[in-house]
C-alpha cells in the first residue's frame, strides 16, 4: 500500500466532500431562509420571537442531520483505492462547513437573533434599574 497514494486520495476526497457540503449547505439555507416570514421584528412578542426561533433551529438541526446521513452513506468512487476506505472518514460526518454556510447566508435568522438579543439586554437592564436604587 502507498502511503502517498492513500494520503492523496484521502486529501481529494475531504476536498470533495467539503466541496459538496458548501454547495448542500448554500442550497438549503437559501431555502430556509425564503421560508422565515418577513414580518415586522418590533410587532412580534417576545414569546413568538422565541418559538419561530425554535422551529428554525429544529429544523436546521435536521436537516444537518439528514445532510451528514447522506453524505456518509453516499457511494464514493475513490473508496477502495490505495486501502482508502469512505466509510471511515470522519470528515464526512464532520459538516462545520454546511454550519457555517447556513449561518452566511440565513440572514432572516440573524435578524431575529439580533432582536431578541436587544430585548433581552433592554430587559436586563430595566430588571437591574428597578433593583438597585442609588
Amino acid at each position: 500500500m502507498s502511503s502517498v497514494g492513500f494520503y492523496t486520495v484521502k486529501i481529494t476526497s475531504i476536498f470533495l466532500i467539503s466541496i459538496l457540503y458548501f454547495l448542500v449547505g448554500s442550497i438549503l439555507s437559501i431555502l430556509l431562509n425564503d421560508m422565515i416570514p418577513s414580518e415586522s421584528l418590533e410587532e412580534l412578542q417576545t414569546w413568538k420571537l422565541v418559538t419561530l426561533m425554535a422551529l428554525i433551529f429544529g429544523s436546521i438541526g435536521v436537516v444537518f442531520y439528514v445532510v451528514r446521513i447522506m453524505i456518509k452513506r453516499m457511494p464514493f468512487f475513490l473508496d477502495g483505492y490505495y486501502g482508502f476506505k469512505y466509510s471511515i472518514l470522519r470528515e464526512a460526518a464532520g459538516g462545520i462547513i454546511v454550519g457555517y454556510t447556513m449561518y452566511a447566508f440565513l440572514h432572516k435568522l440573524k435578524g431575529l437573533m439580533d432582536e431578541l438579543a436587544k430585548r433581552l439586554t433592554y430587559e436586563k437592564i430595566e430588571l437591574l434599574r428597578s433593583t438597585v436604587r442609588i
